[in-house]
């Protein structure tokens, strides 16, 4: 890989990272019916276009399924860097209560499904609360899902973006 495809990558991954930043954000300080619909489209989007710009600036040689969907992958490592450790700011700063009510809000859920006992809700809650607070696990978990998810979504992205090579271009030949 040379510096220009990572930087190419690492600039559409920090774009989708702050856009997933930004909606996740939105969703805890004022949620609002749709949002997550808005958030999933505006990442799709984004990772097409991107891919698609990094297939077109591949020029006569063309562009193959893998390396579109290679480009996706590298692209959305990016992006879970940046979301995770934006979000693992965010987990132990400005947004912690909301982190912690929606903690409450999920142990809330588990206690009324009357399968667990008291001691095994509070080992859970300890242990909950040590995952979502934790900066080095938020950071890891970040990275795979949005990995995973950008992926997932790549496998058809990849597909319509990858380019054919031209057979009608003109060979450029070093020899003298």
């Amino acid at each position: 890989m040379n510096n220009n495809y990572l930087l190419r990558a690492s600039i559409a991954g920090a774009v989708v990272g702050f856009v997933a930043v930004a909606v996740d954000m939105m969703q805890i300080c004022c949620p609002f019916a749709g949002l997550g619909f808005i958030g999933f489209l505006a990442q799709v989007w984004l990772i097409g276009y991107y891919s698609r710009k990094y297939a077109n600036s591949c020029g006569s040689k063309g562009c193959s399924y893998g390396q579109v969907l290679g480009y996706i992958a590298v692209m959305m490592i990016f992006a879970g860097i940046l979301y995770g450790a934006v979000k693992a700011v965010a987990v132990n700063t400005f947004a912690e209560d909301q982190y912690r009510a929606l903690l409450g809000q999920s142990m809330d859920m588990i206690k009324e499904m009357g399968v667990y006992s008291k001691s095994q809700i509070k080992q859970m809650n300890g242990m909950m609360d040590a995952v979502q607070f934790n900066p080095i696990f938020v950071l890891i978990s970040s990275i795979f899902s949005m990995l995973c998810g950008g992926v997932f979504y790549g496998l058809i992205i990849a597909a319509i973006n990858r380019r054919e090579a031209d057979p009608f271009a003109e060979e450029i030949s070093n020899e003298e």
